[in-house]
């Protein structure tokens, strides 16, 4: 049996405060690095407090750290280094809480009490049955789409994974005002198949997570094998998982998983040429016009010209421009762009994927 509370630290200070706060927790000398030798040979705690001091490099440590404890682990961190910018790496990675040196049994307290409270959460329902959307569009306002469907989508008590799928310019984060956790490149190259969800998604909300590429990323090779196992991980988790920046490639890689494709365009002749060839692309699976003016244009295309291009198919939704966005996704809060009118057209996009009832009647 996993022991409760393990800390590893490197003064006396900071153990003499541990065993302050808890007499029963076990206590050992060492950093990060000790920590992670451990938690190779033997199982970790439900809580591990490790020690950056005294290590060069203690982010790599970390992510040998989170690699080899257990899953349900919740890792706290403390060193003398105090910054913004370490804390982030580290919560990036995976850490639950960094707590600057000294150590206070105030703060750790609090530490621990907030621990107790993400272990305490009441368990989501068992998902029965779970949709996987594409949004598609790049640049025509998918990302926009997929975060006001993902909170609506909330608002109507479903779980829901945004997975931003752009190694190179994904703002899906932005969007939510959420800093993506370890990273989707970690999970994608993880030798084990998609390292533990719990450890991949950012928490947005109750409801929504989100796992994206960091923002540092810069495209690099992120071993794509992993994809499949990720969104099949991912279906465990959420009523719906809306995948958005995604290549060609990841499309067909995934074709057998997905359930529809939103394919958002702008009124414009280039934006209605990427969405005629998104629909011979993916010909003969299900798919959905979302028409969105992204940008305050005068009007382009007749409607003859549109369904002509587009293989005499009227869009399925139609997205006015929503002048209130910019101040509501610089909030992190993008469903507060939509007045109620224009909530009706994304009611329609959502009502095919999530249904019109309750999570629970869906799910009967």
């Amino acid at each position: 049996m996993a022991a409760k509370f393990t800390a590893f630290l490197t003064d006396n200070d900071s153990r003499r405060t541990v065993r302050e706060l808890d007499a029963e927790a076990v206590i050992r000398r060492g950093s990060v690095r000790s920590a992670a030798r451990a938690c190779q040979t033997e199982e970790s705690a439900d809580v591990v407090l490790v020690d950056l001091d005294g290590e060069q490099n203690p982010l790599a440590h970390m992510a040998t750290l989170l690699r080899v404890c257990r899953p349900q682990s919740v890792i706290l961190a403390t060193g003398s280094e105090n910054n913004v910018t370490l804390a982030n790496d580290l919560y990036r990675g995976g850490v639950f809480l960094y707590l600057p040196k000294p150590l206070d049994a105030a703060d750790l307290s609090r530490g621990m009490v907030e621990v107790e409270a993400a272990q305490d959460e009441e368990p989501r329902s068992d998902i029965q049955s779970s949709r996987l959307v594409f949004v598609l569009g790049k640049g025509m306002g998918a990302n926009t789409v997929t975060a006001v469907l993902a909170r609506l989508a909330a608002d109507r008590g479903r779980y829901v994974s945004c997975v931003d799928l752009d190694p190179n310019f994904g703002t899906l984060a932005l969007a939510l005002d959420t800093q993506p956790q370890r990273g989707l490149a970690q999970a994608l190259q993880s030798a084990d198949g998609p390292m533990a969800v719990e450890r991949v998604l950012a928490r947005v909300s109750e409801r929504v997570n989100l796992v994206a590429y960091s923002f540092d990323h810069a495209g690099r090779e992120s071993g794509d094998d992993g994809l499949v196992p990720l969104m099949e991980a991912l279906s465990d988790q959420a009523h719906v998982i809306l995948a958005c920046g995604a290549s060609l490639a990841d499309v067909e890689r995934l074709r057998h998983m997905a359930t529809n494709h939103l394919i958002v365009f702008e009124p414009t002749p280039a934006g209605v040429s990427v969405a005629a060839r998104w629909l011979r692309t993916l010909e003969g699976s299900q798919s959905m016009l979302v028409m969105n003016h992204a940008r305050p244009l005068p009007g382009l295309l007749s409607d003859e010209q549109l369904r002509a291009s587009l293989g005499d198919r009227a869009p399925d939704a139609e997205i006015p421009y929503l002048r209130n966005m910019a101040r509501a996704m610089a909030l992190g809060e993008p469903e507060r762009g939509v007045s109620r009118r224009e909530r009706e057209q994304f009611e329609r996009i959502l009502n095919p994927l999530v249904g019109l009832g309750s999570a629970e009647q869906d799910e009967a």
